[in-house]
């Protein structure tokens, strides 16, 4: 009813309500005129995809977006729809001029597409999984019931770089970037755009089959050795460490301990005690997730109830908070850190432990850091800063969210409308 009512209004000009005509006049209005715009400033294109985005990688000159059965590309300076293909799962591999879009379908392995054209640079056949990052794609083959092997391959041409035999059933582990056992974003703000951009790949890596961890050195392809989790203890692979994390239930409260165990020899490397790695839950202590942080830190809460950044490599803390303190980000450079006061943002160069730059912020301020970009958003504002200095990069009004952060700007959507909003 109401509908047809709006309806009459726009075509006829009818106003049942006189009293209220400039006021509502002036409401729709707004209405209308504001209604395509994704942000102030604008976008510098805005248009509709072809299913929900659920996150996007700027790569070269071409924007990919990752929707549900499919992956779209379009130019990053004009929006045109450059490809599309079907796509049981996708991601983007490689760095610069040698990046990949990793497309799968289920039966059919997978390709290596160029993200300018969609044409295939390389295929295997055999891979029903991947993991991609800038220097290497993992490809998961299982052709039996138990076994499977996993090849590295260079992200622009597929040469392999090594191969082996994951024992177990691997197959669970299929799809793209499914989790391995490291660690997991410390902030949700925009996780999935954040999590879309492939990283480095780390120099270990930690695979959960049949209930064990499979130890994988990535530079020689070797299988180091396989851990054991215990009721009471989680295992994850981080900074080339075996770290094991123990919580057991004393008192009405967990102990925490904290080990680190060379990932070839399995000999203990350093030790802490009364380090939550905030991985445990429940009456009974229970761990049940990973360790928040990045490959080269992980964000711990100390028995005085400080909260630290962590070297899982030699157990040092690289940055201790002051009471009240939150980590509330991080990345394998830099640690964002909320005051006690909820009003400043710190970043600290977790290279050097000093403090790169403030920033006062919002009490109820999300934040979210990338390889582009700090993001803070607060109050229907989103601004972008440069993370080693705190150079403001983008300050625009929007209530989008951020599918993607690229080094020129950053897609942002509503619905299935997105657009590239470059930085000032």
């Amino acid at each position: 009813m109401l509908a047809l009512i709006i309806t009459g209004i726009l075509v006829t000009g009818w106003n049942p309500l006189p009293k209220m005509s400039m006021d509502f006049t002036g409401w729709w209005e707004k209405v209308a005129s504001s209604g395509g715009k994704l942000s102030e400033p604008e976008t510098l294109w805005t248009d509709r995809v072809g299913g929900q985005p659920s996150a996007a990688v700027i790569a070269g000159d071409a924007v990919v977006v990752q929707m549900r059965g499919t992956i779209e590309a379009r130019g990053l300076r004009s929006g045109t729809k450059l490809w599309d293909k079907e796509a049981d799962w996708a991601a983007v591999a490689g760095d610069g001029a040698g990046q990949v879009v990793v497309v799968g379908r289920r039966g059919k392995g997978l390709e290596a597409v160029d993200p300018a054209n969609g044409s295939v640079k390389w295929k295997d056949g055999d891979a029903v999984g991947a993991w991609t990052y800038r220097d290497s794609v993992l490809a998961l083959a299982c052709g039996g019931l138990t076994d499977c092997t996993l090849t590295a391959r260079s992200p622009k041409d597929g040469a392999q770089i090594w191969k082996l035999t994951l024992p177990g059933i691997g197959r669970v582990l299929a799809g793209v970037n499914t989790d391995l056992l490291g660690t997991r974003l410390l902030s949700d703000t925009y996780d999935n755009a954040v999590e879309a951009s492939p990283n480095a790949i780390p120099a270990m890596l930690g695979f959960p089959i049949d209930q064990r961890v499979q130890v994988i050195d990535t530079l020689s392809g070797k299988r180091l050795r396989t851990e054991e989790p215990t009721n009471t203890s989680r295992i994850v692979v981080v900074g080339g460490r075996v770290l094991v994390s123990t919580a057991q239930p004393k008192d009405g409260n967990c102990r925490y301990s904290l080990e680190a165990r060379d990932a070839a020899t399995g000999k203990t490397v350093w030790r802490k005690d009364g380090y939550d790695l905030r991985t445990s839950s429940g009456a009974g202590c229970e761990q049940r997730r990973d360790p928040a942080g990045a490959d080269s830190v992980i964000a711990a809460t100390r028995g005085d109830n400080r909260e630290v950044f962590l070297s899982p490599r030699d157990g040092r803390e690289l940055f201790v908070g002051a009471l009240g303190d939150t980590l509330v980000a991080a990345d394998s450079q830099y640690g964002l850190i909320r005051g006690a006061d909820k009003k400043t943002l710190q970043v600290i160069n977790l290279t050097t432990g000093k403090t790169a730059w403030k920033q006062e912020i919002g009490e109820k301020a999300d934040v979210a850091i990338t390889r582009y970009a700090v993001l803070i958003r607060d109050s229907g504002t989103l601004k972008a800063y440069k993370p080693d200095n705190g150079t403001l990069r983008l300050d625009a009004k929007t209530s989008s969210d951020v599918l993607g952060v690229g080094p020129d700007g950053l897609i942002v959507s509503r619905g299935r409308n997105l657009g590239f909003l470059p930085y000032s």
